[in-house]
């Protein structure tokens, strides 16, 4: 791994775990194991780093979009397939999705997040197009936010021994039944 992809991982996992603010460039080169000036060197602030950082996620969420505007919801196995690509996205990119869940009040000075967030909202509004509507768009909100609290806090819910296939397969039932699959008026389903 070259020290700019070492760069680009420990900024994940820093801001993924401390959050933006409290993670400097020092610290990330520190976790980096090179000098905060090698840092600089390879991005001039910590904005551009972080941009850099939620690059990939952002492509793959960008094709999780497109993919679904074209194939819709609006069968059974479009629903499937939908919860599947998306606990794929969440578990290939679930430090970079955290961050993107957990800063939303860093849109304006990190264009990336901002991105994210459009996307986010671009998926929602597909969710809640098919569905129930505003119901279903606050369960995807749910579900994303608690889908990416588990992948980034497996120690803590004790499910890092849990195979990662095994985990995606619990992840998409999860995410199939709560956004798609949920009645709208719990009292009639009693």
């Amino acid at each position: 791994m070259s020290i700019r992809e070492q760069i680009l991982q420990a900024t994940l996992d820093l801001c993924a775990r401390r959050g933006i603010a409290a993670t400097s460039l020092q610290d990330i080169a520190d976790a980096s194991n090179c000098s905060k000036a090698n840092v600089v060197y390879h991005f001039s602030h910590k904005e551009e780093l972080i941009d850099e950082a939620l690059a990939s996620s952002l492509e793959a969420t960008e094709k999780l979009v497109s993919a679904t505007a074209i194939r819709g919801l609006a069968s059974d196995a479009d629903r499937v397939a939908f919860a599947q690509n998306l606990v794929e996205l969440l578990v290939s990119h679930r430090l970079a999705t955290h961050i993107v869940i957990t800063h939303p009040y860093f849109v304006d000075s990190v264009p990336a997040l901002k991105k994210a967030q459009a996307l986010m909202g671009q998926l929602a509004d597909l969710v809640a197009d098919y569905s129930s509507g505003e119901h279903d768009r606050l369960r995807f909100g749910i579900v994303i936010s608690g889908v990416t609290y588990t992948l980034v806090s497996a120690s803590i819910l004790e499910l890092e021994s849990v195979p990662e296939d095994q985990l995606a397969t619990m992840l998409t039932d999860a995410v199939t039944s709560m956004v798609m699959g949920a009645p709208l008026d719990l009292e009639a389903s009693r």
